[in-house]
């Protein structure tokens, strides 16, 4: 009787085990194409073998870095400043190598994560009800879409006020804008992933809402206190010191909340 009732769980296992080899295989072969792979292929030219990530890096730095950004260009020119003379440097033979396993290790799973996305809904699938299972497929998609929306917003917006207005504050003391590789790049990353993750936001609130756990009501009720805590919490989060990061990070916030009320009213109604 024990070995009856230990099987499935061991098949459970087994099965859990096997599909995170798979997909840690697939995350070191992605991993390794953006490492391989050229970046001639995208820029069309060839100018001398340059792998993908360091192209990235570049690009990265160039774009964060730009003042000439629709976003940014009218607060520089404001301040009479026409551009920042960034340079990185590395304190440690380890920093650009930890740079490139970082931006390597999330490119490639990017590139993976549908196959991921696959591994996981069959590992899940024989336990769902129909039910969930329609649930479960737009739910994933909307995450995926509000993540992409909150990484892209960080990178176009968020990520080139904050570097902008930390630089400022250098060039007025007269300092010299030199920053190690490693915290550039770290900072940069971070502030992606977590602007990506707090644009998924709406979700949670639906789900609560499906669970019961909050009602659409109370959502409304206390809209409020809502936008102070927003307000409170974007202005905490933000480095610099103006609150122009502050309200260009708050304004999607808000528009999420509204997105949480409309989502969390049509999941109460299906709950």
């Amino acid at each position: 009787m024990a070995e009856d009732k230990e099987a499935p769980l061991q098949e459970h296992i087994i099965e859990l085990l096997e599909r995170l080899r798979r997909v840690l295989i697939a995350l070191i072969i992605t991993s390794g194409i953006v490492v391989v792979i050229p970046s001639q292929l995208i820029e069309w030219k060839w100018d001398g073998y340059t792998p993908l990530v360091f192209y990235v890096m570049k690009k990265m730095q160039e774009d964060l870095t730009n003042v000439h950004n629709p976003v940014v260009e009218p607060i520089a020119s404001f301040f009479g400043i026409k551009e920042l003379p960034v340079e990185l440097i590395a304190h440690s033979w380890l920093d650009s190598i930890e740079v490139i396993l970082q931006l390597s290790l999330l490119m490639g799973l990017v590139i993976a994560s549908p196959y991921v996305a696959k591994q996981i809904y069959e590992y899940l699938e024989p336990a769902l009800e129909e039910r969930e299972k329609r649930v479960l497929v737009p739910f994933s998609l909307l995450f995926f879409l509000l993540f992409a929306l909150g990484v892209v917003y960080a990178y176009f917006v968020i990520l080139p006020l904050t570097f902008f207005f930390l630089s400022w504050l250098y060039l007025l003391g007269g300092v010299k804008l030199i920053f190690s590789v490693k915290e550039f790049y770290s900072f940069a990353i971070v502030g992606m992933l977590t602007t990506g993750l707090s644009f998924t936001f709406p979700l949670v609130v639906a789900l609560a809402s499906y669970l019961d756990i909050i009602t659409p009501d109370t959502l409304k009720k206390n809209w409020r206190y809502v936008v102070f805590v927003i307000m409170v919490v974007t202005a905490i989060i933000t480095p610099d010191p103006t609150p122009v990061s502050m309200i260009a990070l708050a304004i999607p916030f808000l528009a999420l909340y509204v997105l949480s009320y409309l989502l969390a009213k049509k999941m109460h109604k299906k709950s």
